[in-house]
C-alpha cells in the first residue's frame, strides 16, 4: 500500500491529495509520496518488519490528525477530508 500510494503522490501529487482530501497541495503530496516510498522500501528490504510497520502507522495516524485539524479549520475540504480521515485511521489501526 505504502509503494502505490508512494508512487501515486509523486506522479500526481495535487490531484492525489486533492482525491485524499487535502484540496491541491502538490509540494504537500511530494512530501508523503517520498515518505511512502521510504516506508515501502524498509518494509520490503528489512529482515524485521516490525520497525516499519509501526513507522507506517505512526505515519497514517499523522495523516489522520492533518485531515482532521485541516478539516476543522477550513485548510480542506470538510466532506473530503473526513473520508480520508477515516481511511488514514484505519490503516493506522490495522498497523499496530
Amino acid at each position: 500500500m505504502s509503494l502505490g500510494v508512494g508512487l501515486a503522490l509523486l506522479a500526481a501529487p495535487a490531484r492525489t491529495t486533492e482525491s485524499f482530501g487535502m484540496g491541491e497541495r502538490p509540494n504537500l503530496g511530494r512530501f508523503l509520496g517520498m515518505r511512502g516510498l521510504i516506508l515501502a522500501a524498509g518494509l520490503l528490504r528489512s529482515e524485521n518488519p516490525t520497525p516499519w510497520l509501526r513507522a507506517r502507522a505512526i505515519s497514517d495516524a499523522a495523516d489522520a490528525a492533518l485531515l482532521a485539524d485541516g478539516a476543522a479549520s477550513g485548510a480542506f475540504p470538510r466532506s473530503q477530508a473526513m473520508f480520508g480521515f477515516v481511511v488514514a485511521a484505519g490503516f493506522s489501526a490495522f498497523g499496530q
